[in-house]
């Protein structure tokens, strides 16, 4: 059973620089090796999420502290090549389905569970990204009062984010994944033109 449950994380990960794996590889010129980005694949089920953690260290080079709450199994499923930065999207995204987030700190990346993510260090940014990453926004607002933004966006801010208003700067604080703020800003900007 041990050795089982180890070829499934062992082949999990497919090194694939230029081609599709089983696919003749065409001799190619230096200059176009050098322009092709190293892909990987990734295709696991019901894994250890540390030994995923490793595969994910392995290729991307970040270096993770695991909190002693991250625990699970997790199943992944890669049919496309996918680049590091790619990769490592794909492992916030898998990472935010378990409960978990990932923050960095320094020089390394902490994995904790999500509820507690918004004490940590969390990166703040003047413009949210389509990514899973946890970060902090200030988002101004120019025509309606943030204050009375809250109860409306709130229900849309998960209960380990964070939402509140600066009255004397007429602007929102939140703390969630980029993707979900970048989803709140656009409805803030319609709330807001529309006050004109």
């Amino acid at each position: 059973k041990q050795w089982a449950a180890a070829t499934v994380v062992c082949i999990g990960v497919v090194f694939n620089p230029l081609t599709a794996v089983g696919a003749p590889t065409q001799p190619q010129s230096p200059a176009k090796n050098q322009a092709q980005p190293e892909t990987w694949k990734i295709n696991l089920k019901d894994a250890d999420i540390r030994n995923f953690v490793e595969q994910v260290s392995d290729i991307t080079g970040y270096s993770f502290i695991i909190d002693p709450r991250v625990k699970g199994k997790v199943t992944v499923v890669s049919s496309a090549d996918m680049t590091r930065d790619e990769i490592y999207d794909m492992f916030q995204a898998v990472l935010r389905v378990h409960g978990f987030a990932a923050v960095k700190s320094g020089p390394v990346i902490k994995l904790i569970p999500t509820q507690g993510a918004k004490q940590e260090n969390v990166p703040l940014v003047n413009r949210a990204k389509d990514t899973e990453q946890i970060i902090t926004q200030v988002v101004p607002v120019e025509n309606t009062n943030a204050v009375e933004l809250v109860p409306i966006l709130r229900p849309m801010v998960p209960q380990y984010g964070h939402l509140a208003a600066v009255t004397s700067a007429n602007a929102l604080i939140i703390s969630d994944h980029a993707n979900n703020i970048q989803r709140i800003i656009e409805i803030v900007k319609r709330i807001d033109s529309a006050e004109r």
